[in-house]
């Protein structure tokens, strides 16, 4: 008989859903409302939307992983809920501080106005650097070779480039930063060009990442009620077309047709299959595979190493160290198990607590820092840390995450290295001004 059953469970959720809800309004700080958000749906929704037959569990049998029942989806559930509730405790704890409401009036524009004319350039400089690159891919793809193991992945993941140029037009944008329709007109354009890029079945949590940055970027100037409204209509478009970019994995659908399986697709939470993920990894580790005790973050610091110049550099993903392939070997295959699933495979219930606990840390020193920054450097650090919470509480391979985060936001963390000693606030009376009212 499991510890705790469902509807304990998902009061749980619920109740940490609620705490969010009100840690926003009184410290206009959005990220637990965004975990919350994020790990409700892919947990509790999605154990609730099969059980009632709405949806099934994913079905891995044909490539020798047991099949998910109802039991260990309960079982993989509380996991969850203890890693969240030790994760928001964690940050709660070190995160004391009321996020200041964005002035753009307040700002120092001599950074600014060097900046923007530098980004469009950058941006329309990659767009069609992103066209040839794409194109090389799908060349060697089609010649036989393995986008896991034989393409670079520099080669692979250089156009998200365009995701961190997007915030940072966002920013701009924000601040008053395109003085002429021209330059108007060239900011739109690119970011048309990281829709394209990222508006598709692969690239969907990606797509929701920058969609929830810009949710973050536009609301910061606005009080707490009306930054909810405003970043919860950005999540609801962000999923709606997650949902459509879901169902366009069948190409004979109908416009009429595609828009009513992106709805079943959604409601019956048939792309939040974290809860399946984690039974799936639950039946690996420790019973096939070792714990990996760190070694799962250690080789965030490997992954930058060219696998040209290290054949043997290990491969990540518990799907690749089991030799379990697709297409003949030239693909492979992952059912993502949130970002506990990829703390329980680092030491268990150990590794959930303890990596929870340092997680919740490291955010509530990164938001925190954001208090000593000048608004445009506060703003971006926020969208940045929320654009790249979403691939990463979905877990997996941990490795690439973070592999696609460093592609995405280069540009954005090289100018904030490059610009750092302009970004420090030195009068936070006079720049910021504080929200410190309940409403």
């Amino acid at each position: 008989m499991p510890l705790f059953e469902y509807p304990e469970l998902a009061f749980s959720q619920i109740t940490l859903l609620v705490i969010s809800w009100i840690w926003l309004l009184q410290r206009n700080d959005e990220i637990p409302l965004i975990i919350s958000s994020f790990m409700f749906y892919v947990a509790s929704y999605r154990y609730w939307a099969v059980t009632q037959g709405i949806n099934h569990w994913v079905n891995l049998t044909s490539l020798g992983l047991s099949s998910v029942t109802q039991e260990a989806a309960l079982e993989a559930l509380a996991y969850i809920v203890f890693g969240q509730i030790c994760l928001l405790g964690s940050y709660m704890w070190h995160q004391r501080k009321i996020m200041p409401i964005i002035m753009s009036t307040d700002v120092d524009y001599s950074v600014l106005k060097w900046l923007y004319p530098k980004v469009i350039v950058l941006g329309l400089f990659c767009l069609p650097l992103v066209v040839v690159t794409r194109s090389q891919v799908i060349m060697q793809l089609r010649v036989g070779k393995s986008l896991a193991f034989q393409i670079s992945s520099y080669l692979y993941l250089f156009p998200l480039a365009l995701v961190g140029i997007t915030t940072l037009i966002f920013c701009l944008w924000k601040f008053g930063c395109f003085p002429s329709l021209l330059s108007k007109i060239y900011a739109i354009s690119i970011v048309f060009g990281v829709f394209e890029l990222t508006f598709g079945s692969t690239g969907r949590f990606q797509f929701m990442g920058w969609i929830t940055a810009a949710g973050i970027i536009v609301s910061s100037s606005y009080r707490p009620k009306t930054r909810l409204v405003i970043i919860g209509s950005f999540l609801l478009f962000a999923i709606s077309l997650f949902a459509i970019a879901g169902a366009m994995r069948n190409p004979n659908f109908a416009d009429d047709r595609l828009n009513q399986a992106a709805w079943e697709r959604a409601s019956s939470a048939e792309d939040a299959n974290m809860l399946d993920g984690f039974v799936l990894l639950q039946n690996v580790y420790p019973q096939r595979l070792d714990f990996q005790w760190g070694m799962e973050h250690l080789e965030i610091l490997m992954r930058p190493i060219p696998r040209a110049w290290w054949p043997e550099k290990p491969v990540g993903g518990y799907m690749n160290k089991l030799g379990l392939t697709i297409h003949g070997g030239k693909g492979t295959l992952g059912i993502s198990p949130s970002l506990f699933g990829s703390f329980y495979a680092e030491g268990g219930i150990i590794g959930i607590f303890l990596f929870s606990l340092l997680y919740g840390i490291i955010m509530a020193k990164i938001v925190g820092y954001t208090t000593k920054l000048k608004p445009f450097a506060a703003i971006l650090v926020r969208a940045i840390l929320c654009a790249s919470l979403l691939p990463l509480l979905r877990g997996g391979d941990l490795p690439g995450i973070y592999a696609w985060i460093g592609m995405a936001f280069w540009p954005c963390f090289l100018l904030l290295w490059i610009k750092r000693a302009d970004w420090r606030l030195k009068l936070p009376e006079s720049v910021s001004v504080y929200y410190r009212e309940i409403e």
